[in-house]
């Protein structure tokens, strides 16, 4: 699945649930997600009810802030499955939260953490690229 075919199929589930809310996957991200193939749909699932909860980092959302280089990112810890998904939440003028979704990886020993941080400039750079285009 592409990155697009992956937000199509999350906008669609975001719609239905009457969410005024959209998921921007990087390129890493999607690459992560094709290595959960059993998971992918659960996922996807785990993905929409953050944002049903509130997509936002504490106090004006569900989001537990990262530190460090992660500043600004959140993540999705679901006790079912040992994996994480690390995100940038962006408030949009529209009203509207863009959940930028950065990492998806194995909960262990701070792994997806560390691969987060490696990719924060070049994500970055891709969510520019793609959302300067748009405006």
């Amino acid at each position: 699945m592409s990155p697009e075919d992956i937000e199509l199929k999350l906008k669609q589930l975001l719609t239905v649930a009457g969410l005024n809310i959209e998921v921007a996957m990087g390129e890493d991200a999607a690459s992560d997600l094709k290595g959960f193939k059993k998971e992918i749909n659960i996922i996807l699932a785990l993905i929409v009810a953050q944002a049903k909860k509130g997509p936002l980092i504490k106090p004006d959302g569900y989001g537990e802030p990262l530190l460090g280089a992660l500043f600004g990112f959140t993540k999705i810890k679901p006790k079912a499955l040992s994996i994480r998904i690390v995100y940038r939440p962006v408030e949009l003028a529209n009203g509207a939260v863009r959940m930028e979704i950065i990492a998806i990886g194995p909960r262990d020993k701070e792994k997806v953490y560390m691969l987060a941080t490696r990719r924060v400039s070049s994500f970055k750079k891709e969510m520019l690229k793609r959302y300067a285009a748009k405006n």
